[in-house]
Order: C-alpha cells, then structure tokens, then sequence
C-alpha cells in the first residue's frame, strides 16, 4: 500500500545559474533551486518529495532548441528506474497547447541523472506516492521566447495537477 503525502503539493525543482532556474522563477507554482552539488542536490529532491504530491524536476540540455526533453528513465550503471509520472496525459495536455517537446531514455550522466535516478529510487525504496518527472529544457539562448515557455507550461502544469486531484474530470 502506498503512503499518501499529508498534502496535495507540487513542487518544481530548477538547478541554478541555468536557462531552468530562469524559467522556473517564472512560473506560479512553489519553487526550489538546486545548488548543482551531487550530495546537496538529492537532499533537496528528498525534501521536496515529502512536502509533495508531485514534483517536477527542470534541467537544461544543450542539444534541444525551441522545445522541451521529457526525461523517461533514470540510470544508475546497468539499472533503469521509469518514471512513476503519468506521462500520457502529459504529453496530450503538451499536444493540446502546441508546446513542442522530444521524450529521451538518456538523462544524462551528471547532475541531472543522479537528482533523478536518487529521486525516483528513493520513492520506490520508501513506496511513497510522489510522481516524479525530469524536463531538460534548452539553453536560453536556444529558446525564442522564453515567456510563452512559462506561460504554456504554467497552464499545462495546472491541469494536469488538477487532474491528478481529480482523476475523473
């Protein structure tokens, strides 16, 4: 049986001094910043997992322009942790607002793949009830305007968490 978090939450998490923590500081949900420290990092992921319902993690990737990176999987060496994040109804609400985005298997090898893969194993290991999802966003100099990213992300992140709430709406 999952543990229910005591309260309905989302939380965003955005490493800072990247086109994520820009992005995130625009958005109108509660917000925390990475310090881009392995160890730091997943303490704050930890945290937030237990503050939320769900939690939404933002990381900049240099290969994408003018889309997001929906981030699949998490690796740990041979290991692959799925995302618990309801990822249909995601990429639909992403569809239906015309916000361009790739799905990868590859989150990286760095700081955004150990905040992730630490996250994701640490809500299987305690069965919490936290989704979790990694979007890698473009360098802001390969985003065109930035503002309309925060606005269509701040819609399709409302509905899809009222939908979460209330799964038969």
């Amino acid at each position: 049986m999952l543990i229910r978090q005591a309260e309905e939450k989302l939380t965003l998490l955005a490493f800072t001094n990247t086109s994520a923590e820009l992005l995130v500081k625009g958005m109108y949900f509660p917000s925390v910043f990475l310090p881009s420290d392995k160890i730091k990092d997943s303490e704050i992921a930890r945290a937030a997992i237990h503050n939320s319902s769900c939690v939404i993690c933002f990381g900049q990737k240099p290969q994408i322009k003018n889309k997001i990176c929906l981030e699949l999987i998490a690796k740990n060496q041979n290991e692959i942790i799925d995302t618990n994040f309801e990822i249909d109804s995601f990429k639909k609400a992403l569809e239906e607002h015309k916000l361009p985005y790739s799905e990868s298997r590859n989150p990286g090898t760095s700081y955004c793949n150990l905040v992730y893969w630490n996250s994701l194993n640490y809500i299987k290991e305690k069965n919490l009830d936290c989704k979790f999802l990694f979007i890698h966003i473009p360098f802001l100099e390969n985003i065109n305007n930035l503002s309309e990213l925060q606005e269509k992300l701040n819609i399709i992140i409302k509905e899809y968490f009222c939908h979460l709430q209330n799964p038969r709406d």
